[in-house]
């Protein structure tokens, strides 16, 4: 059995910079399962990145900020990446449980000055 491994992108650096890093993702690991959790637009950018596309990604509410961390905790993920880094991605890596290995990849175009590194 392979593992899962999940990118998040919601647009944020735009196509080249998500299509860069799961490129990345494909190289550490090219065996794994591949779910892109993204928004409708994101799911047409990236179309053919990734074996599995949740669109759902930018959901806004409550009610829809659990459902997306029931959804990534239940995929039982060995590794997420979050393409994003934002507040809300941020906050929902510790929502998740079994808790997977995090990993960070900040667009290009947000400073790293004054981001503590989470993972």
């Amino acid at each position: 059995m392979s593992e899962t491994v999940i990118a998040i992108w919601l647009g944020g650096g735009g196509a080249p910079h998500a299509r860069d890093e799961i490129a990345a993702i494909r190289k550490g690991h090219p065996a794994a399962s591949l779910i892109l959790l993204t928004t409708p637009e994101g799911r047409r950018a990236l179309e053919g990145f990734a074996g599995t596309c949740w669109e759902d990604g930018a959901a806004r509410g409550a009610a829809a900020f659990l459902a997306r961390a029931r959804r990534l905790s239940w995929a039982s993920a060995a590794h997420i990446y979050d393409l994003e880094v934002n507040r809300v991605t941020r906050f929902l890596r510790f929502c998740v449980w079994p808790r997977p290995q995090w990993h960070e990849r900040a667009p290009p175009s947000m400073g790293r000055e004054g981001t503590l590194p989470l993972s």
